[in-house]
């Protein structure tokens, strides 16, 4: 057994280090809440291609003296607190004085600054935590940190880090994150080799939220502001039809400190109600203000969570911010908050594949014979029933429903049922359209191009800049789906031709939610083109709550059994039930 010893102050530095730094965002994230607690009114970030071989963050705040610069990359030594009851009442943002020294530690690190008392600025160098030059330097008042070559001392955690399109994503969320929450402060961004941001102050929150995520008529997103016992919430909140597929693209902000807070995302996804389907996260920017005395900052070694000394009290106060916000979508006569299945809206009916008020010609209407293409062996996890069982049942199902005058109902816009020989079969029409779907992007995906509709006047669509980067990296794939697209814009494109078996909505809704799914792509070892099928098919199926014609529903049944796993769909749940009639006469007492 080995003895016990203490561990050299080196690696304890390490150690230290990689609580606190943990990937180039966090670097980003520790230099950018120095600049704003410096009073700041510009901060530049920038970031290399591989943010870890380089950050650099400048702003034009109070800056340091040189004796205050030498300290300020020695652990623990920091002019935010002075005793431990200041923990108690913390207004900044930085607090342990733990940043500068942990990124020091791991990085080729230069540190540029000067106040407005000193003439002359201070410069100093450090490798691995080791200061190895200081000296004077021109500039203006304010602070430059350049931090080169991180993690270059402890390889282990460099190796942990994602690829650099994943690492360039997290870190462009920090700088938005404070972009959206401190709009009056000029955000200066920019990535090697891509379009450099530039953000001038801004008059008020909406107005820096609509440069990040678009305006336009069909934009609902509007400002809110409430306040009450004690906790005043204020933010901006995306419509319900903004809705994305992962919490991404929700900013909370508590007392001006950008955190992850499980309690604020139930309190705001509770206020959002029956508008917003299950799996469905909305936009949104909570702003909390709060006495310092009734949150805890020191709950995590990097600051990204806090703790509420009342948990309950703030839940309660910005779940009902949120749905006093949301009011303003719910029809006249309609209760707030009525039971019902979450997030089922009943559109008019139109083709199937469509959206509320979309006329258009039924996806499955006129399909030709020839689908061959969706014949191929797929992979897919195998289902509990045996093979041979439930070709048999496929069988039947399919020698039943060839007879034309077979008639195919609707039960509450969700399922669709048949007789056929022996019983009957159930079919989920979500389910059911996500398989259609998934073996048509598929063909499209490893052997051709899907047809594409030309749109008659292009689609300008916003995306973020992350749904920008995930378009241009995923542009051949979308392009054999049907997609034409190209930039129209800064952050805009436009989009020219949809798949041409889905309506222009449904194909536009599909797109973003594709392109917002990529934070995903690649896990679990999964080929990019699976994974972009199986997120295309399920966002441009057909909902429950939507409404078919006896003609789309003949054609979703046709399809589904014209695939070659019809019996699930691609996550694997089943997309039809066969219930026979020996269990029809067993339920009423017959057997």
């Amino acid at each position: 057994m080995h003895s016990i010893r203490v561990l050299d102050p080196s690696v304890v530095g390490k150690i230290r280090a990689g609580e606190v730094i943990d990937r180039p965002a966090a670097v980003a994230k520790e230099l950018i809440e120095n600049a704003l607690d410096a009073g700041s009114t510009l901060v530049a970030v920038h970031a290399a291609s591989h943010p870890e071989r380089l950050i650099r963050v400048q702003d034009d705040g109070a800056g340091m003296s040189r004796e205050d610069a030498l300290l300020a990359i020695r652990r623990h030594a920091t002019s935010k607190i002075e005793t431990a009851d200041d923990l108690s009442r913390i207004r900044s943002l930085g607090f342990r004085g733990e940043a500068l020294a942990s990124i020091a530690e791991v990085s080729r690190f230069a540190l540029s600054t000067r106040s407005a008392e000193e003439l002359t600025g201070t410069q100093v160098e450090a490798l691995g935590g080791a200061v190895i030059q200081v000296s004077g330097v021109g500039r203006a008042v304010g602070t430059t940190v350049i931090v080169e070559d991180l993690f270059f001392n402890t390889p282990a955690r460099l190796k942990f880090l994602r690829s650099r399109e994943a690492e360039i994503r997290v870190l462009s969320r920090v700088v938005w994150n404070y972009a959206l929450s401190y709009p009056k402060i000029h955000w200066k961004f920019s990535v090697e080799g891509r379009e450099d941001t530039d953000l001038p102050e801004s008059g008020d929150l909406l107005e820096r939220w609509q440069v990040l995520y678009g305006r336009g008529p069909e934009d609902g997103s509007a400002a809110f502001d409430h306040e009450a016992g004690g906790v005043h919430v204020s933010g901006v909140l995306g419509a319900p039809e903004q809705a994305r597929a992962s919490r991404d693209h929700q900013t909370f902000c508590v007392n001006g400190r950008v955190v992850s807070s499980a309690t604020l995302g139930a309190a705001l996804r509770q206020g959002y109600g029956n508008l917003l389907p299950g799996e469905r996260y909305p936009l949104a920017l909570l702003l909390i203000e709060i006495d310092p005395a009734l949150v805890d900052a020191n709950v995590h070694p990097t600051k990204r969570e806090v703790r509420f000394r009342d948990e309950s009290r703030v839940f309660q106060v910005v779940r009902r911010a949120v749905e006093a916000s949301m009011r303003r979508y719910v029809p006249s006569g309609i209760s707030f908050g009525d039971a019902g299945a979450v997030g089922e809206t009943r559109p008019a009916a139109g083709g199937y594949g469509s959206r509320e008020g979309d006329a258009s010609t039924p996806a499955g209407a006129g399909t030709e014979a020839g689908e061959g293409a969706l014949l191929l062996a797929l992979e897919t996890a195998p289902l509990d029933e045996p093979t041979a069982a439930r070709e048999r049942e496929r069988g039947i199902v399919e020698e039943s429903l060839g007879e034309p005058e077979i008639p195919i109902l609707q039960l509450h816009e969700r399922y669709l049922l048949a007789p056929i020989r022996g019983g009957m079969v159930i079919v989920d029409q979500h389910a059911a359209h996500e398989r259609i779907l998934y073996e048509e992007a598929r063909a499209h995906l490893y052997s051709g191009t899907g047809a594409s509709q030309v749109l008659l006047f292009p689609r300008v669509v916003d995306l973020t800049p992350a749904e920008l980067d995930a378009l241009l990296m995923m542009e051949p794939h979308l392009r054999r789906l049907g997609y034409e697209a190209s930039l129209f814009g800064e952050r805009q494109i436009a989009v020219r031709g949809v798949p041409a078996s889905i309506p222009e909505e449904c194909a536009i809704d599909s797109l973003k939610a594709v392109l917002a799914s990529v934070d995903t792509l690649g896990e679990e070892g999964e080929a990019p083109e699976e994974h972009i099928a199986k997120s295309f098919a399920c966002h441009a199926a057909v909902r429950s709550g939507q409404v078919l014609n006896p003609v789309e529903r003949r054609a979703l049944f046709d399809r589904l059994f014209a695939t070659s796993l019809p019996h699930g769909d691609p996550h694997g749940r089943p997309t039809y039930v066969r219930v026979s009639m020996e269990e029809l006469d067993r339920r009423f007492g017959r057997r």
